[in-house]
């Protein structure tokens, strides 16, 4: 990587080779013990016992789930750094020596590439904190992965100020190499909402039928009907997915049940897309359940909102991080991505930027494994580059 000759840029590029390997240590303990959304009781201690170690006073959110703490250097403006810190419900299959030790349990999804990262910055921070002007707040928050996410509970419980100036956040992703992050001006990560279907028509007896009112040919029809939502009825330059994920019905073989239920997903970077999703898939359901004689309970979750990353606060953070690194490391994506984060829920409420975060080796075969897959195996040095990039983005927003 290119080292700018500053002083505080070559400081900084110091103590994050310095930090590198306790931040490495630490992101593989949390790799060995993960935990489920909701349950990040042993994470949070652990990032509570190093903040306290490296001099900072934490405290506990959400039951002892989340952590915050800030770094202050005289008065100015508030910029909060959020890392989350859940696991997925996934069986590890990396071969790596610290895999995880809980049957089932894997942070497939990088979260403790995120917490690690964030660890690494608050030491960086405090160490150059005469070198800005105002408050770091640091976020480490769980449930990410659970709708409605952990970032609802502590804007609620007022963990995040609301006179918070600016968020940052990131998440690992294999669209770049280590060392280089993605950044998307505007909108990125989708908004979603989840929705329900439960066919309610008669059983009977395979054999007969003509005694049924059968949900299942109706659920599949109401299926099939709504794929064309987004094939039909919505613009090619608005990108819109509709995601049936679960169908459920029956018991045996030869027994029409008497209700079949399936489960799905929208997700779009338009809330008048998904408002106009959730109004035609309550029209289509109905209708289509009026005319196979059954009917049809249609309800809807609105999950994660859009995300959308403030140009003024992307442009700023672009040349803070180049003047880091160099040019080189930034990659500019072109289109935003289909992937939901509730970091969108912080970003509702002040200007942030939410990047991507190379993590695909360089020199080295990758498997191929992405996020929430039981292979993923992302490159660890890009924590340098994460590390980097928080303490870019607090040291250009407080200077």
């Amino acid at each position: 990587m290119k080292i700018s000759p500053d002083p505080l840029s070559v400081k900084i590029n110091d103590l994050i080779e310095q930090i590198y390997p306790e931040a490495v240590r630490l992101r593989r303990i949390i790799h060995q013990n993960p935990e489920l959304s909701g349950q990040e009781y042993e994470t949070a201690k652990l990032v509570y016992k190093y903040l306290r170690e490296i001099g900072l006073k934490p405290d506990y959110h959400l039951n002892k789930t989340a952590v915050t703490s800030v770094i202050r250097n005289g008065r100015g403006k508030t910029v909060a750094l959020r890392a989350d810190m859940d696991a997925l419900p996934i069986t590890e299959e990396t071969g790596l020596k610290f895999s995880s030790c809980k049957a089932g349990v894997m942070h497939a999804c990088g979260h403790d590439m995120h917490t690690a990262t964030l660890l690494g910055a608050a030491s960086v921070l405090n160490r150059i904190k005469d070198s800005f002007n105002g408050t770091v707040l640091l976020i480490f928050q769980p449930s990410e992965e659970v709708e409605p996410g952990g970032a609802i509970g502590l804007i609620k419980s007022g963990a995040f100020p609301g006179n918070t100036n600016a968020v940052f956040g990131l998440h690992v992703s294999t669209d770049h190499f280590s060392g280089e992050i993605g950044l998307k001006e505007g909108a990125d990560y989708a908004g979603i909402v989840n929705f329900d279907v439960k066919v309610k028509g008669k059983g009977a007896h395979g054999a007969t039928p003509e005694k049924s009112v059968d949900p299942i040919v109706c659920a599949a029809s109401m299926v099939t009907a709504l794929q064309t939502l987004v094939s039909r009825e919505t613009s090619t330059f608005t990108p819109a997915i509709l995601s049936i994920g679960t169908i459920h019905a029956g018991t045996l073989r030869n027994i029409i049940p008497d209700q079949a239920l399936f489960q799905g997903t929208l997700r779009s970077h338009s809330k008048e897309c998904l408002h106009y999703f959730v109004k035609r898939i309550k029209e289509m359901c109905r209708q289509i359940a009026s005319s196979y004689r059954t009917t049809a309970e249609v309800s809807f979750q609105e999950s994660y909102p859009p995300s959308f990353n403030d140009p003024e606060i992307t442009t700023r953070f672009s040349n803070s991080f180049s003047s880091l690194f160099g040019n080189s490391a930034l990659v500019q994506r072109e289109k935003p991505t289909m992937y939901a984060e509730d970091f969108s829920y912080y970003q509702q409420k002040t200007p942030g930027l939410y990047i991507h975060l190379g993590v695909k080796p360089v020199g080295r075969k990758f498997n191929g494994c992405g996020i929430h897959s039981s292979g993923f195996t992302p490159d660890e040095t890009a924590i340098k580059t994460g590390i980097a990039s928080h303490v870019a983005f607090a040291c250009e927003l407080l200077k």
